[in-house]
């Protein structure tokens, strides 16, 4: 308590803080309510009742907000990016190990399969994540594989495909194989759209 003769203290309140998590918070609600393209980082300060700077200091940018608001484990740009790294002709593979390996492992499956179970049947959620895919994943894709917009396109429904066959409809045809034998089919298919680019 401040009296005249003890002001009161400015800064950081004492006890831990949660600020990462009130602009993880602020920025979900805004994602699902106007879209990954309507949600700005000034908004979701806003919204979390903190200076905007704080917002790229924890997140980075905008794509950063947003895996961290729907708790993506990890960063789709960055499985393009190593896949990316190496011949070209070897791409399809790379591209479709990188995919089924993170989304059939035990650390970082659970969450992505339980994101693509909600934005199926949650009209914001997927609303936002399709706008992120075509303003932000699709272009990123092009640029870091050498590919164009509409082969990044294919190459994207393909492999979302696969994901809604074999983690939300659980479908026996895509749920039987291994990993393993799920590369072996789309690595060199996925390679086919690559060399048809």
């Amino acid at each position: 308590m401040s009296t005249p003769e003890t002001p009161a203290r400015s800064g950081r309140r004492a006890g831990p803080s949660t600020t990462r998590d009130d602009i993880r918070r602020a920025a979900r609600e805004l994602f699902a309510s106007g879209g990954f393209d309507k949600t700005t980082m000034r908004a979701v300060a806003t919204r979390a009742g903190v200076d905007v700077a704080l917002v790229p200091y924890y997140f980075g940018n905008k794509r950063g907000l947003f895996l961290a608001a729907m708790e993506l484990p990890i960063d789709p740009a960055e499985l393009v990016a190593a896949a990316a790294r190496g011949p070209r002709e070897g791409l399809g593979l790379r591209l479709a190990t990188g995919f089924l390996t993170t989304w059939d492992s035990p650390e970082s499956g659970p969450a992505l399969q339980g994101f693509l179970r909600s934005a199926v049947v949650d009209d914001y959620a997927a609303r936002a994540f399709g706008e992120f895919t075509s303003r932000t994943m699709l272009p990123l894709i092009a640029a870091e594989a050498g590919i164009s917009e509409d082969t990044a396109r294919v190459l994207s429904s393909m492999l979302f495909g696969v994901a809604t066959m074999r983690y939300v409809l659980a479908a026996p045809a895509f749920t039987r194989a291994s990993t393993q034998e799920m590369i072996d089919v789309y690595g060199p298919r996925v390679q086919a759209v690559i060399d048809a680019d």
